[in-house]
């Protein structure tokens, strides 16, 4: 799975556990609804690290936990270099 779905797909799913919406969590973090949406739906595949610190902060959780995940251990960059 490449590096930035695997990262929206994280965030969902902490959204989702949390029972957080896409709303909700731009209160809590000062992001645009419209960027967290574009990113969660992968219309924009980049996401800024401070946003990403945000969102952490918002998960009460530290940027070192939410990269734990093993799934990380084998993500890919996009192939960007082939292009």
């Amino acid at each position: 799975m490449d590096f930035s779905d695997l990262i929206a797909t994280k965030i969902k799913e902490i959204m989702k556990e949390k029972n957080i919406n896409s709303s909700q969590l731009s209160k809590l973090t000062g992001i645009y609804r419209s960027t967290l949406t574009m990113f969660l739906t992968r219309k924009n595949r980049t996401i800024r690290l401070e946003n990403l610190l945000y969102i952490c902060e918002a998960f009460n959780m530290k940027l070192s936990e939410f990269f734990s995940d093993k799934r990380f251990d084998e993500a890919e960059a996009n192939d960007w270099r082939n292009k």
